[in-house]
């Protein structure tokens, strides 16, 4: 048996041994499959951290980029939150089941996905306009935490998914309206998976998100944080706006 030392004996992981025997296809996808049950079942705590790619390899007799592979089908799903440097972690949100009517709703009318743009854009814009009216003093602070972990991704397209998710959904959640929060996870998660899937399969990272990009890509994002912590409701439209024709035009390379 392969040794998985990072990984305590009564550990739920354990239910994933043995998937890939005798298999040659299909096991990143059975992989992701399999740890996205153990997450909807809670028996991964929000928040807890996955067994690193060897100790997981390990486990479910496979190759370290399988695993990889199957990670990233996770970030997509917004099921785990990649952190460069530190690992993969469960990230269970009650907007998930939401988020995936949306995807199934992508699949069916890809070409619906800039009408889901134009929803996300209207949600952030009112996301942000209320948290310049609410948000407190901790909230602010971990924007600035949030935006300096957005500018460490840049040239890890997983890492870098997970990264903006977070900013976003920081600064929406400074509105102080769960549901409105809500939404804006729903559809911004549904919207990343479609925007970044080619990148993500092919584990390529575009040109614009390129490490040496960091400064280029913050430039974009801080002033959203800059009009919340200035209180502009003016500067916050803008910013809004500003982001959603950047980024519509990086992500048109994926066409």
């Amino acid at each position: 048996m392969a040794r998985t030392k990072g990984v305590p004996d009564d550990s739920p992981w354990h239910a994933l041994r043995g998937i890939a025997q005798d298999r040659r296809e299909g096991v990143a996808e059975e992989v992701a499959a399999r740890i996205q049950r153990l997450i909807l079942a809670r028996e991964l705590p929000d928040g807890a951290r996955l067994p690193s790619e060897r100790d997981l390899a390990a486990l479910v007799s496979t190759s370290r980029p399988t695993v990889s592979q199957a990670i990233r089908i996770l970030v997509v799903k917004g099921l785990v939150e990649s952190r460069r440097g530190s690992g993969a972690y469960v990230r269970l949100r009650p907007e998930t089941t939401l988020a995936t009517s949306m995807n199934l709703m992508l699949d069916v009318d890809p070409d619906s996905v800039d009408q889901l743009a134009e929803l996300r854009l209207a949600l952030e814009t009112a996301g942000i306009v209320r948290a310049v009216e609410r948000a407190t003093p901790d909230e602010l602070a971990e924007g600035e935490v949030a935006l300096d972990r957005l500018a460490s991704s840049a040239g890890d397209t997983a890492s870098w998914m997970s990264a903006d998710t977070y900013f976003h959904s920081t600064l929406i959640g400074a509105s102080h309206n769960a549901y409105l929060t809500s939404m804006f996870a729903s559809v911004h998660g549904a919207l990343i998976d479609y925007e970044y899937r080619a990148w993500i399969d092919g584990g390529t990272v575009p040109s614009w998100l390129e490490a040496d990009q960091a400064a280029a890509l913050t430039a974009v994002h801080e002033p959203i944080l800059r009009a919340v912590r200035t209180r502009d409701v003016e500067l916050a439209v803008y910013a809004v706006r500003h982001h959603h024709e950047v980024m519509a035009r990086h992500l048109a390379l994926r066409k």
